[in-house]
């Protein structure tokens, strides 16, 4: 377990969000879509899944952080006395760790927040961030979609999946409103062409498309082929909704060929 390509896709999951300090909390989300990515049969359509079939993954990402603790790869630290988990956080280790993990608190997503759960963060040591880096940027390998020089209207597009607060749709948005009065195959028409540019990145691999349905809910990822009738549904889009952080977002996908969101 030395080098990326030893780890599973599990693991590499775990390395990208502990490379950028990430909250184990929504990593079942993560394992989801990357399953997806890899076409492995067993991946299940994230809006499909129950808590049930969340939580039977628990066990998997729990052996995985015990065995990339133990390799060197990262560290799972504790907020003590503030709500956020610093560099100097202190390390879960031991029996602590092994409970930690087992919990499907720690990597289940709440509608809640998990209020109660103590604030937890994966870290990458040292050692990690060498690998991880070893292989994200190795010589010939692919450039990350911040390095490309992009036409404008791609540009624009990879702007809002690397930006926290990107939206594409809503009065925040970098799309414009459906144009009054479209239906049917003009519809579809308008909506393609205003996607094309997106869906290039996203049949790439390159970019994934997420929608929330209300303030604060958790997003659902849009695979490429709904992409087309999901935009042309004006009550998905909200586009007549002043709430910000409600309608379609996009977002870099975590591999070694995309720098990390």
């Amino acid at each position: 377990m030395k080098t990326w390509d030893e780890l599973t896709l599990i693991e590499q999951v775990l390395v990208r969000r502990a490379v950028g300090g990430t909250s184990p909390r929504g990593t079942v989300r993560h394992v989801a879509a990357v399953l997806r990515w890899a076409g492995s049969p067993e991946a299940l359509r994230w809006c499909d899944a129950s808590p049930e079939e969340q939580t039977a993954r628990v066990p998997e990402l729990a052996s995985a952080a015990l065995r990339l603790v133990a390799g060197g790869w990262l560290t799972l630290r504790r907020a003590v006395g503030t709500a956020f988990v610093q560099e100097d956080s202190p390390e879960v280790v031991g029996a602590e760790l092994e409970q930690v993990v087992a919990d499907p608190a720690t990597w289940v997503w709440r509608p809640d927040g998990g209020s109660k759960v103590p604030a937890l963060s994966l870290r990458a040591t040292e050692t990690g961030d060498r690998r991880w880096e070893a292989a994200a940027y190795a010589p010939g390998a692919p450039p990350t979609i911040h390095q490309l020089d992009l036409p404008e209207d791609e540009a624009r597009f990879r702007v809002c999946a690397m930006e926290l607060s990107g939206w594409l749709t809503g009065p925040f948005g970098i799309l414009g409103d459906l144009p009054p009065g479209l239906a049917g195959e003009e519809l579809r028409a308008y909506v393609a062409a205003d996607l094309a540019p997106l869906v290039r990145f996203v049949r790439e691999g390159a970019i994934e498309v997420l929608h929330v349905a209300e303030p604060d809910a958790e997003a659902t990822i849009v695979p490429l082929e709904d992409l087309l009738d999901a935009f042309g549904d004006r009550e998905l889009r909200c586009d007549d909704r002043d709430d910000w952080g409600v309608g379609f977002t996009c977002v870099l996908i975590q591999s070694p060929a995309n720098a990390l969101r």
